[in-house]
């Protein structure tokens, strides 16, 4: 009997929310944003529909984004959206989908670039450098522990002409079932040597800990914008 009323309250929880949904303007897609966030041009409903780009500070992350309702997955209890986009010639894809107990993200897979995210941080602003960031999980769920990893591919700056690549570096995170953890900074090849830590906690959306910046070599341009930084031994120290 126990079974057989939680399977009643879970099918009431989605038919409510899928009304709810069905009953909204596309349009209050935006409220659930944060001001840095701007999608751009969207059509369709929350159903199925697109969008030509999401920003971040007023820089494209994301271009062709769409999203479509998997009806089937309302069998299982719950609701789940494919959700495609593409930054230059690489395409990006994640499964959303909605719970009783939360939401979770499925087999992420994010081709975005480094600058926006850059940008959000006041001294690294200045430095003006950029890259391909490769973002990848196979589930993100509450009350679950989870790992994801970020390459960071063919890191540049326009401050050093002569510089094609100044490297290439892969951040790994892992998340306990409550949302907590740590993240680590590698550098996989390059003249910019790239290290360090730290802890985030997604519940209070909170990030910190310290990179530090090693170049093995001059780098005429960007090394003014890296002495304006805190030293540490050799590099270059960055804090969250």
């Amino acid at each position: 009997m126990k079974t057989r009323s939680r399977r009643l309250l879970i099918l009431a929880f989605i038919a409510f929310a899928a009304f709810c949904v069905l009953r909204a303007p596309l349009s209050l897609l935006t409220l659930f944003l944060p001001h840095e966030v701007q999608l751009k041009n969207v059509e369709g409903s929350l159903w199925n529909g697109r969008a030509s780009a999401i920003g971040l500070g007023e820089l494209i992350v994301q271009e062709q984004l769409d999203w479509q309702f998997h009806p089937k997955a309302v069998l299982a209890g719950r609701l789940e959206w494919a959700i495609g986009g593409r930054f230059g010639d690489k395409s990006s894809g994640l499964t959303l989908a909605l719970r009783p107990s939360g939401a979770e993200l499925i087999e992420v897979s994010l081709y975005l670039p480094l600058e926006p995210f850059i940008a959000q941080h006041p001294r690294l602003k200045a430095v003006r450098i950029g890259a391909l960031l490769h973002a990848t999980t196979s589930r993100i769920a509450r009350n679950v522990p989870a790992s994801a990893s970020i390459d960071v591919d063919g890191l540049f700056s326009p401050m050093v002409p002569l510089a094609s690549q100044l490297g290439n570096y892969r951040f790994d995170v892992d998340l306990d079932a409550a949302g907590k953890g740590a993240w680590r900074a590698t550098t996989l090849a390059g003249i910019l040597a790239v290290s360090g830590g730290g802890s985030l906690d997604t519940n209070a959306q909170q990030i910190a800990g310290k990179l530090v910046l090693t170049p093995s070599t001059t780098l005429p341009g960007l090394s003014p914008a890296l002495s304006q930084l805190p030293r540490s031994g050799d590099g270059y120290l960055v804090t969250f």
